[in-house]
């Protein structure tokens, strides 16, 4: 007898999953994981140490839901400061994965703002200044 409520999870988010799961894999050594030896001076040590900058080595995956069947895979490389978006289609035989977009965003950061409704950053920032508010 069919579990009432998993349908749904099994037809969406089975498929991303596994996407985010061989994506995983291939972004490693193409091994999959391999078992270590920690020893407690290992232990103490994080895992996953941040690079100068408060950057990341790691690339960020995750999966969105869209409006139909199919789901948006997210990739996002700090390091690179680049992201791609792939839409994933369950209901095709073959399964399809299409690059939907990619970009990279260092360029954006260096923007003061850009297509903001007001305020504008500079009347904030005027606004605090005449305040007397120190910056961070």
């Amino acid at each position: 007898m069919p579990v009432r409520g998993w349908s749904g999870v099994a037809r969406y988010g089975l498929p991303g999953f596994l996407a985010g799961l061989m994506l995983m894999w291939m972004a490693g050594d193409g091994r999959g994981p391999m078992a270590r030896a920690q020893t407690p001076a290992a232990l103490e040590r994080p895992r996953n140490p941040a690079l100068p900058g408060g950057e990341s080595s790691e690339t960020i995956a995750f999966t969105a839901p869209t409006a139909g069947v199919a789901q948006l895979l997210y990739l996002i490389d700090s390091r690179a400061r680049a992201f791609a978006i792939y839409r994933i289609d369950p209901t095709n035989p073959k399964g399809t994965v299409k690059l939907e977009a990619a970009r990279q965003y260092q360029w954006d950061l260096k923007l003061a703002e850009y297509n903001n409704l007001p305020p504008e950053v500079t009347a904030i920032e005027s606004s605090v200044k005449a305040l007397g508010v120190p910056a961070r």
